[in-house]
């Protein structure tokens, strides 16, 4: 079941491709200094029209899944440099966070189910849990423990009661889960986040590197880490600005953002400092962002998935698309 493909995106990644080594987390080290997010120096190519296009995550040997308001595909390229999406999800649900864990993909849906598939050639994702008191489950991360940490974002009309679940699978059957437990409580009031803070009321993306965990919070951006006895450590605020923030991803020391509410993507410093941007309405609602993997893909380039206007599958606003650096 293939969806449209932008005809921009043809040929597109003729250039040659940069290996590197994995780390624990399955993410690529870079020197941020390598990266071009800015409109001075890159631009944005549309692969795919996906409709609701939320998040996007790689496997280890370089095979790219997208969730969407809709279902979950995997990307491919043919002989010709297409690409093309495959419906790999049974049916139809409203997917968020995507996550791999040793040959196995899993994603979030908003409506509390918990999908699990084996990367085999042709994966089917199938609903394996179904969370406890969760509002919307969005961003998800694999821990350092093994375990698969989801997002509870609270929205309307749901009691605010941000937090963020833990997931224990069975080691005999990845398929199963055996314990689902609250890692990290947030507000229950949900009061409208003003500025940097260490208590969450809006979270929405999350990833890991190492122990520590990065994630989203309406305007801030902050880290937890995951301690010795698996608690969460106190909520350390790292970045905030005026914005509507969706998923981030990681980028070496640094943390690459969504910026959905002007339309950017952002490289932060390890700090949480800003490195570069790129222009306000570059992008239709970026909701999640990923340096790329070979062999589609250099590790230099950014995907960035595009959700459009919330709820509608028809306007053509709602893509996967690539930033990389201009040939010029």
């Amino acid at each position: 079941m293939p969806l449209r493909l932008s005809g921009s995106a043809l040929m597109l990644l003729a250039g040659s491709l940069v290996t590197a080594c994995a780390d624990g987390q399955g993410e690529r080290p870079i020197d941020l200094a390598e990266l071009c997010v800015s409109s001075a120096c890159g631009e944005r190519v549309v692969l795919l029209d996906i409709p609701s296009a939320e998040n996007l995550t790689f496997s280890e040997d370089g095979r790219l899944f997208v969730s969407s308001g809709q279902q979950v595909v995997e990307v491919t390229r043919d002989g010709d440099g297409a690409f093309q999406a495959t419906v790999i999800s049974e049916s139809a649900c409203g997917f968020t966070g995507l996550v791999v864990r040793e040959g196995h993909l899993y994603a979030a849906c908003s409506d509390g189910r918990f999908w699990g598939a084996r990367l085999e050639p042709q994966p089917r994702l199938r609903p394996i849990h179904r969370f406890a008191d969760m509002c919307l489950a969005n961003g998800a991360a694999l821990g350092a423990d093994g375990r698969i940490y989801v997002v509870d974002e609270p929205l309307m009309p749901c009691v605010p009661d941000p937090k963020i679940k833990r997931l224990t699978l069975d080691p005999a059957d990845p398929l199963r889960v055996i314990d689902e437990a609250l890692w990290l409580q947030g507000s229950p009031l949900g009061q409208l986040h003003l500025g940097l803070d260490t208590v969450l009321r809006f979270p929405n993306g999350l990833q890991s590197r190492g122990r520590r965990f990065f994630g989203t919070d309406g305007g801030s951006i902050y880290a937890v880490d995951l301690q010795a006895d698996g608690s969460a450590g106190p909520v350390q605020p790292l970045h905030f600005e005026p914005d509507i923030h969706d998923d981030l991803g990681i980028a070496g020391e640094g943390l690459l953002l969504a910026q959905f509410g002007t339309g950017r993507i952002t490289l932060l410093g390890a700090d949480g400092a800003v490195l570069q941007s790129t222009d306000p309405g570059t992008f239709r609602f970026p909701s999640s962002v990923r340096l790329g993997r070979p062999p589609m893909f250099a590790p230099t380039d950014v995907l960035v998935t595009e959700t459009g206007v919330l709820g509608d599958n028809n306007l053509p606003l709602d893509h996967l698309s690539l930033f990389r650096r201009r040939a010029d």
